[in-house]
């Protein structure tokens, strides 16, 4: 195997491939040297938010996808459908799923360059430094690929239909997909990096990674669309050969067109606007006043510390890159979920024994807590976090109690008593009353498990790639708990408003004590990491090794 990886690597490196980047605009000498110094930083686990550069983590994926796709692949053939109709399905699961992950990498590449600063100095030119930031971006296409489509490639030799050579065309289009995905999510960077003002940069990318999952979402919507009369009497028009042909070849222009553009914004403007990317905004923070939300936090949080963790978490949910990376694309589902609930109207009221999406509000709530509190950990400037070590020892609980606070108040209490105003014309106020508390008591429960995800300090680790890739797994996970629970809440707890009301009661009681362990022993843990923060925080800077 390391024969194979040198021979590939002396290849790549050679006089064809050094002609192929001066073609394209690359300088091979400092290609490489950036290639090796990413490398030797992601060695060294000091680069780990990027899948392309961890192997483990794409590993693991590969797996995963591998398992997924063979199972799904067998289901599909045992039905006999069609074998274009078989790969068709593969190419556009290959491109949602490659898409999701590539606009967000590229994003977190290029968006975030601190590392262009420190290069700044050097003579790298954008062409040369863009290649080398998104080369990993190849790695994901070359690991998931195969994965998601080796095992239904061979799966598809058993639809009546299919040739002999079915795999190696189901392979060879799926890898197409893969690069043309890669180099069309590149473009979108470079098109919002043309566009896009400085300032708004990073969300713009965040945003665009979330198109994929609004496409996943909204499918049964273009689905109901393409039924209409106008959606068939177009397909009509288009299915005529006459027409398919030019439309297919002005679209493919168009696309490779704009591709093309994409990428020459990309590499010619990244690091004219790398400098500007890392300035903060101009504007001067106001003055903080006191005020009557903050004597109230300090009394719910119980102290100076417990304010001071609530107000540190609410600013950082809404500032730090990383956790916003990882959210924004995770908080569409929920809203995705509960659409339908309101697709017809107001829902029904929930305790006359009829399900209604509406039964899921509680839940939603704790799978939004779910990933907050796995995410809450990472963070964008997480070497910054030596500076809780210069705060006492007795104030990390009160820090905890603060964290606790701010995912209570704004993803469980607020969002509960919502409810109320919006359904109590419709269910009366006792029954919205009653689902508010049921949902404050469930959410609380949940809060009271998952504060044990965050682990540290909120947003003083380095963020790993693999909890990305790890991301549609345990949200699989979460769901078979959730779906036991929501059975649970329909076919027994909401036969009774009584029984509703006692379990409520008996369920807070039980979050109230559950909490208090769970904030113990993430205080508990907040003072290891920062022990461990403390042994290590010598060893920040080291040279690389020659």
């Amino acid at each position: 195997m390391n024969h194979l990886r040198q021979a590939l690597e002396r290849a790549l490196r050679g006089p064809r491939a050094t002609h192929f980047l001066e073609a394209m605009g690359i300088d091979p000498k400092r290609y490489w040297l950036l290639m090796d110094l990413f490398s030797k930083l992601s060695e060294r686990a000091e680069v780990m938010d990027q899948l392309g550069r961890n192997s483990a983590a794409l590993k693991y994926g590969v797996i995963f996808y591998f398992l997924f796709s063979s199972f799904m692949g067998l289901v599909m053939a045992m039905s006999d459908m069609p074998p274009y109709a078989f790969l068709g399905l593969f190419l556009v699961i290959t491109f949602f799923l490659l898409s999701s992950l590539l606009i967000s990498e590229a994003g977190n590449s290029l968006v975030n360059p601190t590392e262009a600063m420190v290069l700044a100095h050097q003579p790298i030119d954008g062409a040369t430094y863009s290649a080398a930031k998104l080369s990993h971006l190849l790695r994901i296409v070359f690991y998931l690929v195969p994965g998601l489509n080796l095992a239904p490639a061979f799966e598809g030799l058993f639809l009546t239909r299919a040739r002999w050579y079915y795999p190696l065309l189901h392979l060879s289009a799926a890898l197409v997909v893969g690069l043309v995905t890669a180099l069309a999510c590149c473009a979108v960077i470079g098109w919002l990096i043309r566009i896009v003002p400085v300032r708004r940069l990073k969300a713009a990318a965040q945003l665009a990674g979330t198109v994929p999952f609004l496409m996943m979402m909204l499918q049964s919507q273009a689905q109901s669309a393409m039924r209409t009369t106008a959606a068939r009497q177009l397909w009509t028009l288009l299915s005529r050969p006459a027409v398919l042909w030019p439309t297919a070849i002005a679209g493919s222009v168009l696309a490779l067109t704009a591709i093309g553009f994409g990428l020459r914004a990309l590499t010619a403007d990244f690091l004219i606007r790398a400098t500007s990317l890392v300035k903060g905004s101009a504007k001067s923070a106001a003055h903080s006043r006191p005020s009557i939300f903050g004597s109230f936090t300090t009394v719910i949080c119980g102290g100076q510390a417990g304010r001071a963790g609530f107000a540190f978490v609410s600013r950082m949910v809404r500032r730090d890159y990383q956790f916003r990376r990882q959210m924004i694309p995770t908080l569409i589902f929920p809203l995705i979920s509960l659409a339908p609930a309101f697709k017809a109207g107001m829902p029904p009221d929930p305790f006359i024994q009829t399900f209604t999406f509406i039964h899921l509000l509680p839940h939603v709530m704790g799978l939004v807590l779910f990933f907050g509190c796995f995410m809450l950990r990472f963070g964008n400037d997480y070497k910054g976090g030596w500076v809780f070590l210069l705060a006492p020892s007795r104030a990390i609980e009160g820090l905890a109690r603060g964290v606790h606070a701010y995912l209570w108040l704004f993803v469980v209490l607020i969002p509960a008593f919502l409810v109320v105003p919006v359904f109590a014309w419709r269910w009366g106020l006792w029954h919205a009353l009653l689902f508010a508390i049921w949902s404050i008591a469930a959410g609380s429960m949940y809060l009271a498990v998952e504060l044990l995800l965050i682990e540290s300090i909120p947003f003083t680790q380095q963020m790993n790639s693999g909890a990305q890739s790890f991301t549609l797994m345990l949200m699989m996970v979460w769901g078979l708990a959730a779906g036991a629970a929501v059975a649970l809440q329909y076919f027994v707890i909401f036969r009774s408003t009584a029984l509703t009301m006692g379990v409520s009661v008996a369920l807070g009681a039980a979050a109230y004590f559950v909490t208090t362990a769970s904030l113990r022993s993430l205080a508990t843990s907040m003072r290891y990491h920062l022990n461990m923060t403390s042994q290590s925080v010598g060893n920040l800077y080291q040279e690389i090794a020659a």
